[in-house]
């Protein structure tokens, strides 16, 4: 046994020698090369690849540009650096080696948006950011919005908690009061409208976050200006994918998400609630009556978890001549309110064809969506936080012979009745609310353009751009009540009736734009020259009427017998009529722009830049003295690094611009006012009849205007603007700085005029001037790149300031803000020497244990009278400071990033707070009412108007949120390299840290009304590209 254990190790031992033998004349050929990467001009380029050719093996140079690495004698380098060119280098037994690289003809001539053209992102004079999503970002977005959310500073965006994907979108805090604050949105060169679609929330909900090749932001006048009347509040310019030359490539991601209410109110407990109002009413009140044994949790009654997914195909390639994209996505997303949903369906088609040696080239896209929301109360989620928790949801109630077949009282909801019928004062039934009502909107879009771009044969510098583009969307929505609910109980007529209630909306906006465009660089001037001229024409149409609510049961009548079983009987016949006529609710309108516009792009030894636009529009809403404008804008820009002194900066800055801007802007958009300026004139309704004098008897409909305000005209806002751009080492650091302020003058407002000077209260009217100011700050860098491990952060930070300046009203200020409480409770104003929309409360007074003392506010003025000359405008809705901080990890082919977001200095009123905290609401018109759990409650008993107006509700509500947690893994050739896969899992809103006891500190507007919880939601996902 020993010997054959000793000549199996002998032989062993003989195989081991013999291998060792074999691998010393492979390790004597591994030389060392020692080597220095750098760019055209001689920098050092810090962090480039270095690979040995069909390897593994590689590393990355230095802060000196250097490397060290064991390769072949005969081996090829593979030398790659992020904005370059990549290069092989044959080592061919070298042991040192120098590698330059060249700029990549991509990024030399990487371009951004500017508006009826383009400009080398070096070149750009004006404050333009330019978002490209990755395809993390596009699979964790529902619609467009969120890709902006943090991205860019000075651009704040607000979600919305609905499954819809709207929101609002502000760009240095809005430029007007009452007129419209959104930004225009420009799709593939076709401006959209801010009009509302009936059915679904703003432009970019229809849009897959998939398709979007670039977003570029516009934020100053002298970028926006080219936009004139419609670009007071930014420019958002959206490019989508288009095909590339070479062989078809199909890209496919799907992603899977599962949504939860990330927090949700907390009310009193059955037993809780017991304890207070027997403590609090009495044990022998009537509201004790109301108590039953249920412990029913309403919020859970009415919210859910639920999974949502995401499917996108895309194909793209060049058949003959012809490049071309085909992209097809679905989303289907559903909401954590029950019964809410959104279904999005996607066609788009891009062809990007050159004919005449690329002199004529055409751009053509169609795009279809149809989209159908499925809208849930939102009031529910009120109704559950004051729904009686001792009841249960459903009830059977006693049913008399006799009654209608089919039907339980109120369909078996458990509902408040008052005097044997339904209580049409009381809390209704939450689940009820949801359950009884199918509100469907279903709505067809298309949009698209063809542009046509030729230069001339002769003058090749000379090229001519038409666009003609056109955005209709058909929307037909049905909200049906189920006859018998507790919602058909609590309508207008409250006999139980059911309805459909049929809107049907048409809107079309088509567009022409022609301009030409000289473009030319003059060696004997060293100037280079882009101008600009054109012409714009947009008309906007729309149409729409409802079927005036469509009975589609008769009524019912509630009797009860001795036995205290319930009678439902068939009341008022209402099948089949309507409470309104269609022809009395139809409607129809239009306005069109027509604008001249022009734009001169100079350059001046690649250095000093100057750029100048103008642009007149003309718009249908105003009258023919008001009804130009004219929006002049003028840029410069300086790029410093660019200077023979600053040689010595080359090897650590390669960019250093100053760009100083100014302009002007319009703004004409007041919703569905069209003819605001001239008189309208409409019949009178029942109620404003008068009788026939001729003797005949009766009464007779009368003609009367509506208001309007003849001499009103265009709001302006005047924009100065100064920023600095930075780029260091290569571009692993870039920065940009800008100061900017904006002056809005002739505020376009809709506000209560003096008693009988109109047939109406309020009007639309040029009230005074308002002004922004403040400073963004932005940066990028990669700390770390290695061969294995790269390290990426983004940072931007904004502060903003507005203050109304003017106001032509008759008093000191203008109320504003609608809050619970008595009809017409407001707690906001616009007032001279303040921000927008300050808040305007009393002083609270408080006791030695820091408890608000009920009803008692400070006296400012000390005349022993509490009123309106006592309330102190203070704190703003607007954060004053806004941050977002992100950072990316790399490590091999392994990814994980995070996103977070902070507000800091805005204000909110905690209004679900004001109206749930106070013991004497718990009871009212024979209805109880729960409460949320707080650690102070007030009586109401004193002066329940007033308590609503203390600024013991008003809160800071600075946040700081985790946007979202990302984590994958890409496998980069599979299939023979004929696969690109890629896996990622990810978590969106997971937690927010703020003082602030509401659900979510972030409110648009400041007054949290909101008791819809925003989601946290869990996403797995995949990316393949064949």
């Amino acid at each position: 046994m020993k010997n054959i254990c000793f000549q199996m190790n002998r032989k062993a031992w003989l195989v081991l020698l013999f291998a060792i033998c074999l691998a010393f004349p492979a390790l004597a050929q591994k030389i060392s090369v020692q080597g220095t990467v750098v760019d055209a001009t001689g920098e050092p380029l810090i962090g480039a690849s270095v690979m040995a050719q069909g390897t593994t093996s590689g590393t990355a140079t230095d802060f000196d540009g250097k490397f060290v690495i064991e390769v072949d004698p005969n081996a090829t380098l593979v030398v790659s650096y992020v904005g370059y060119e990549p290069q092989n280098v044959a080592v061919e037994g070298r042991t040192t080696i120098k590698v330059t690289l060249q700029e990549s003809a991509l990024m030399l001539e990487e371009v951004v948006a500017i508006g009826y053209g383009t400009v080398k992102k070096e070149d750009a004079t004006g404050s333009v950011s330019t978002i490209k999503p990755t395809e993390i970002q596009a699979g964790l977005s529902a619609s467009v919005q969120d890709l902006l959310v943090g991205q860019t500073p000075g651009v704040v965006v607000t979600p919305s908690a609905g499954p819809e994907g709207s929101g609002t979108i502000r760009i240095r805090g809005g430029s007007s009061l009452n007129a419209n604050n959104d930004p225009l949105i420009v799709l593939d060169g076709v401006p959209l409208s801010n009009q509302g679609t009936q059915g679904m929330g703003n432009a970019l909900a229809m849009i897959s976050p998939d398709n979007i090749e670039t977003m570029t932001v516009l934020k100053d006048a002298s970028a926006t200006a080219i936009y004139g009347s419609r670009a007071s509040n930014g420019v958002i310019i959206i490019t989508t994918k288009k095909g590339q030359a070479g062989k078809p490539q199909v890209n496919f991601s799907a992603t899977m998400t599962v949504n939860t209410a990330r927090k949700t109110w907390d009310v009193l407990s059955a037993g809780e609630w017991k304890d207070l109002m027997a403590s609090y009413w009495g044990a022998n009140h009537e509201i004790m009556g109301y108590m039953g044994n249920a412990d029913t949790n309403w919020q859970d009654e009415v919210l859910r978890t639920t999974v949502s997914q995401d499917y996108s195909l895309s194909v793209g390639g060049k058949a003959g001549f012809l490049p071309y994209r085909v992209a097809v996505t679905y989303t289907g997303n559903d909401g954590i309110l029950k019964n809410s949903a959104m279904d999005r369906v996607t066609v788009g088609l891009n062809l990007t064809p050159e004919f005449f040696d690329g002199k004529l080239k055409v751009q053509a896209n169609v795009k279809g969506y149809y989209i159908e929301n499925q809208f849930s109360d939102t009031g529910a989620v009120g109704s559950a936080l004051s729904m009686n928790p001792t009841i249960p949801v459903h009830t059977d109630y006693p049913m008399a012979e006799g009654s209608v077949d089919g039907y339980k009282l109120f369909n078996g909801y458990t509902t408040y009745m008052r005097g044997g019928i339904f209580n049409t004062e009381g809390v209704n039934n939450p689940l009820a609310m949801i359950e009884s009502v199918d509100n469907v909107a279903k709505i067809w879009r298309s949009n698209g353009n063809l542009q046509l771009d030729y230069a001339l044969h002769f003058l090749p510098e000379l090229r001519f751009n038409l666009n003609l583009g056109y955005d209709i969307s058909k929307t037909d929505e049905h909200k049906i009540t189920a006859p018998n609910s507790p919602v058909a109980w609590d309508s207008y007529f409250q006999d139980g009736a059911g309805t459909d209630l049929y809107t049907y909306q048409y809107r079309a906006n088509t567009l022409l734009d022609f301009y030409a465009n000289y473009k030319k660089y003059f060696d004997v001037i060293q100037s280079d020259i882009d101008v600009t001229a054109g012409y714009s024409w947009q008309y906007f149409y729309g149409k729409g009427h409802n079927n005036g609510s469509l009975f589609t049961s008769n009524g019912f009548a509630i009797t009860q017998d001795a036995d205290g079983n319930y009678l439902l009987s068939e009341g008022t016949q209402r099948q089949g009529t309507t409470a309104d006529s269609e022809e009395e609710t139809y409607w129809k309108n239009h306005y069109q722009l027509v604008s001249f516009f022009g734009r001169l792009n100079y350059t001046l030894m690649d250095r000093y830049l100057l750029t100048f636009t103008m642009r007149a529009d003309g718009t249908s809403r105003f009258s023919k003295d008001n009804r130009w404008g004219t929006f002049p804008s003028l840029a410069l820009g300086w790029k410093i690094s660019e200077e023979e002194w600053m040689e010595g900066t080359k090897d650590w800055m390669n960019e250093f611009k100053l760009r100083l801007g100014w302009g002007v802007t319009g703004q004409q958009d007041l919703g569905d006012s069209y003819f605001p300026y001239m008189a309208i004139y409409q019949a009178s309704t029942i109620g404003s009849y008068y009788p026939w004098l001729d003797g005949r008897g009766g009464w007779m409909s009368t003609l009367y205007p509506q208001g309007y305000d003849s001499s009103l005209k265009w709001e302006e806002t005047t924009t100065w603007n100064a920023g600095l751009d930075f780029g260091f080492l290569n571009n692993r650091i870039t920065a940009a700085l800008d100061f900017y302020y904006r002056e809005t003058k002739d505020l376009l407002s809709y506000v209560t005029i003096p008693v009988g000077s109109a047939t109406t209260n309020m009007l639309n009217q040029n009230i005074g001037s308002l002004e922004n100011m403040g400073v963004e700050f932005g940066i990028t860098a990669r700390p770390i790149v290695t061969k294995d491990f790269t390290w990426t952060v983004n940072y931007n930070v904004a502060w903003n300031r507005n203050e109304i300046t003017k106001l032509n009203n008759d008093g000191s200020y203008v109320t504003t803000g609608g809050i619970s409480g008595p009809t017409g409770n407001t707690c906001q104003v616009h007032a001279v020497g303040y921000p927008a929309n300050s808040f305007f409360l009393y002083e609270q007074v408080y006791d030695e244990n820091g408890l608000p003392i009920e009803g008692v506010f400070v006296d400012q003025n000390g005349d022993n009278v509490i009123d309106d000359d006592d309330k102190v405008i203070n704190k703003s809705p607007d954060p004053k400071v806004t941050m977002t901080f992100g950072s990316t990890f790399n490590y091999k082919n392994w990814d994980f990033g995070f996103n977070l977001r902070a507000s800091i200095g805005n204000y909110v009123y905690a209004n679900v707070l004001s109206d749930k905290t106070t013991l004497n609401r718990t009871y009212r018109n024979s209805s109880p009412s729960n409460l949320i759990d707080s650690d102070f409650y007030f009586d109401g008993g004193l002066s329940t108007a007033n308590l609503y107006m203390s600024d013991y509700w008003l809160r800071n509500g600075s946040f700081l949120r985790c946007e979202n947690i990302t984590v994958g893994y890409t496998w980069p050739s599979l299939l023979k390299d004929q696969l690109r896969l890629r896996l990622y899992g990810a978590v969106q809103n997971p937690f927010v840290i703020t003082k602030y006891d509401g659900l979510d500190p972030e409110v648009f507007g400041g007054i949290d009304n909101n008791i819809y919880p925003r989601p946290i939601t869990f996403t797995l996902g995949l990316v393949a590209t064949f």
